[in-house]
């Protein structure tokens, strides 16, 4: 696997919360990858201006842990036949309620297919895959997340439970995705090859998933483990600072590590962000593949997780 032609990385852990979208940064210097500490995004639109998309970067690679693309058994229903173009008339008429989350069963459609706006009793599954014709929840799932082993990414439209991020899609392709593709940046896999892109674009977008980056650089936590305890944590970063990338860990990002990224059990938001970033390293240095050889579907509609191989990635 050849290097790919980066001079910055992003990785963004985001959220409907603003306290709970952090992000962090490595830029390549005399070989090295130079790793700044986290950063709160306290405003998404703002962030999205003075750091996404400022000027006299070079080539940035900037990731988030929301999905970036759609299903395709919905898409189908709803004749998308490319994400990139569809992103463009999201402020058609027709599309007018995408972003508005459904609140009871009845105001679910296949054109306001988020579900549900808040817990509440009767709140099921159910009422989103029979509301948008689809046999099952699992068929509410992209291809990149059907085929992940052990625990599954959740489809995008359900909006309910811990690990949902069908909010933090809705914040994060309307203050971030769609004002930066508005400015020139490249989404991936849709508009080509990561190495192609970077030749071409100066901001190339792409999908993460950080439970799937600490898989990839063999910092999973076991099964009694928990990404909300500091000791757990710790014991991650401890195999995080011991990686073997090229990288340069400045002080104050160090002493985050080193930390287990704090007493609170919200250090788990830095922590992600973190984590997204080493594997993203790995990614641009050929120590693991951006992907398999996507199908139409990916390329076009579903997009996919970066760093994602089904017939190369550990089980355990």
């Amino acid at each position: 696997m050849a290097l790919i032609d980066i001079d910055r990385l992003l990785h963004a852990d985001w959220s409907l919360s603003p306290s709970k979208r952090w992000y962090t940064q490595a830029r390549r210097f005399n070989g090295l990858w130079q790793i700044s500490a986290p950063v709160c995004i306290d405003n998404s639109r703002a962030w999205c201006e003075s750091v996404l998309m400022a000027p006299s970067q070079g080539a940035t690679l900037a990731g988030f842990d929301f999905p970036i693309g759609v299903p395709g058994q919905w898409a189908r229903q709803v004749n998308v036949t490319d994400f990139r173009q569809w992103l463009e008339t999201l402020e058609t008429p027709q599309w007018q309620h995408f972003f508005d989350t459904a609140a009871t069963r009845d105001e679910i459609s296949l054109t306001r297919p988020f579900y549900p706006r808040r817990a509440g009793k009767g709140m099921r599954q159910s009422d989103l895959t029979q509301a948008l014709g689809v046999e099952s929840f699992d068929a509410l799932r992209r291809q990149c997340e059907r085929d992940m082993l052990g625990r599954q990414p959740c489809p995008l439209f359900w909006t309910l439970g811990a690990n949902q991020v069908g909010k933090a899609a809705q914040v994060g392709w309307q203050d971030v995705i769609r004002p930066a593709v508005g400015q020139g940046a490249a989404l991936w896999p849709f508009d080509g090859e990561l190495a192609s892109l970077a030749v071409s674009h100066r901001c190339i977008l792409c999908e993460t998933w950080p439970t799937l980056a600490a898989r990839l650089m063999g910092a999973e936590l076991s099964g009694r483990q928990s990404k909300r305890r500091q000791s757990d944590r710790l014991e991650v970063c401890r195999r995080l600072l011991g990686t073997g990338l090229p990288v340069a860990w400045e002080t104050p990002a160090r002493a985050w590590l080193e930390s287990g990224f704090g007493e609170r059990a919200d250090g788990e938001d830095a922590f992600d962000a973190m984590l997204g970033l080493v594997m993203m390293i790995a990614v641009v240095e050929g120590q693991l593949p951006a992907s398999s050889a996507l199908s139409p579907m990916a390329r076009h509609i579903e997009g996919w997780i970066l760093g994602w191989c089904p017939d190369e990635t550990p089980t355990s």
